[in-house]
């Protein structure tokens, strides 16, 4: 990553082919701070304990990821082969992730009663989406940045008009 870049952007923050030259510094300052979510061991074994899991199933699955690297494909994820690399010792390195993109953007496109819509904009008759499964509220490009709760709004009051419609659907 110090050398070629990252291959692919993250919410946008970073554009692929960004070098992160400072990355090892970072990693040991966090390290020498004792960050609860990095860890660091020279075997995996001992990695597996330090995070809490059971070290046969983290082997068996570094050694089955590294077998895919070997041969070049990955029947598991499809990770394409240019993507495949081994992970070997003798430093092994685990970083606890967070959920930070607390939605999708995209999805379904609604009318105003939350109908699904064909795309002659047409209603397909008993279908509604709500939530981040409906397209349409961000415009057709929006830089997710994470933000909690940024969805919930339109979630919660895209549910309530979609079953308010869908009720009056049922009655006639």
């Amino acid at each position: 990553m110090a050398e070629y870049g990252i291959d692919r952007s993250v919410a946008n923050l970073n554009l692929p082919g960004t070098r992160l030259v400072d990355f090892d510094k970072e990693l040991e300052a966090a390290l020498e701070k004792k960050n609860p979510d990095i860890f660091v061991a020279e075997s995996i074994g001992d990695l597996a304990r330090k995070m809490g899991i059971a070290p046969a199933v983290l082997k068996a699955t570094l050694d089955e990821y590294n077998r895919c690297c070997e041969t070049g494909h990955d029947p598991v994820f499809a990770k394409e082969p240019k993507y495949l690399r081994a992970l070997k010792g003798p430093r092994f390195y685990a970083v606890k992730a967070y959920t930070t993109f607390l939605g999708s953007l995209g999805g379904i496109k609604i009318n105003h009663r939350m109908e699904a819509v064909d795309a002659s904009e047409e209603t397909i008759p008993g279908l509604y989406a709500v939530g981040t499964d409906a397209g349409g509220l961000y415009g057709d490009s929006y830089c997710f940045l994470p933000a909690s709760g940024a969805t919930l709004g339109f979630a919660v009051n895209s549910g309530r008009i979609a079953g308010r419609n869908a009720a009056k659907g049922m009655r006639k």
